[in-house]
């Protein structure tokens, strides 16, 4: 297994999904505390309709995404107050609005066509050294951010209602935390495609959530699990030649579903 990690664009591509799976598992925990799932599908095809612009517009899309990224986290951000139409209805039509665009714009330009498949599944085997560099800033400037501010973004995610009523500004950090999340997909979104970011947005935390108690471990299990998924999944891919963000996906559902049955074994053994 070793040996096929000796390959130069393997060494990228598993350095890429690292930084992108870790991160996203991190966040991860706080989209589900806080029961944002749908905003982060949502921001994710936002991400993808940006690097699909990108494309067709020859504009770079690591730019693009992070623009129409932004955007879609200041809209969602701001607070909705129409009774006729819930949050959940606006964020299913960005999600559908985003999504039908981006296809569009894919089959209205060769280059764009070409890579759109990369758009939707990813290929980490692109990964360059110019991204693992732009990743690894974002990375450092997030987690500085988070370290900052751990226990208020924790607070928040519990109890937003308390938390405001004890002095905390809940709509800065939930604006904060949304704007880490949608920096993260939108800068990964190009190389990791939007079946991968969302899956390690979600399925890395559902695993830390079921299998520990304290926050801490939450956080730790979850950043593991997505590690080791990235490893299986990239050598499972070069292996059987098989597509990179897929098979990750592929490996993230089956550690879950393992990860589940052993909750409920000891559940069912403990009484």
């Amino acid at each position: 297994m070793l040996e096929i990690f000796k390959e130069p664009f393997m060494q990228t591509a598993l350095l890429g999904g690292l930084i992108t799976a870790c991160l996203c598992a991190y966040l991860g925990v706080f989209v589900i505390l806080k029961r944002i799932v749908f905003m982060g599908i949502a921001l994710s095809q936002v991400a993808a309709l940006g690097v699909a612009s990108g494309l067709f517009s020859g504009i770079n899309p690591i730019i693009c995404a992070f623009v129409l990224t932004l955007s879609g986290i200041i809209l969602l951000w701001i607070p909705f107050t129409e009774k006729n139409i819930s949050k959940e209805s606006l964020l299913g039509f960005t999600y559908a609005f985003c999504a039908a665009t981006a296809v569009i714009l894919i089959a209205k330009n060769p280059l764009a066509e070409a890579r759109g498949l990369n758009l939707i599944s990813g290929n980490l085997l692109y990964t360059t050294w110019q991204d693992l560099k732009i990743l690894g800033i974002a990375s450092i400037l997030i987690m500085s951010l988070h370290t900052i501010f751990f226990k208020e973004f924790i607070f928040v995610s519990f109890d937003r209602e308390t938390a405001f009523t004890t002095g905390l500004k809940a709509n800065l950090l939930d604006f904060l935390l949304y704007l880490t999340i949608g920096i993260v997909i939108s800068l990964s979104m190009k190389i990791c495609g939007v079946i991968f970011v969302f899956a390690s947005l979600i399925i890395p935390a559902m695993i830390g959530l079921i299998s520990a108690r304290r926050i801490g471990m939450i956080f730790f299990v979850s950043c593991i699990a997505s590690a080791l998924c990235v490893t299986i999944g990239l050598f499972l891919s070069f292996t059987w030649d098989l597509p990179s963000g897929p098979t990750i996906v592929g490996v993230y559902s089956l550690l879950f579903i393992l990860s589940f049955l052993l909750r409920l074994w000891k559940t069912y053994y403990k009484k």
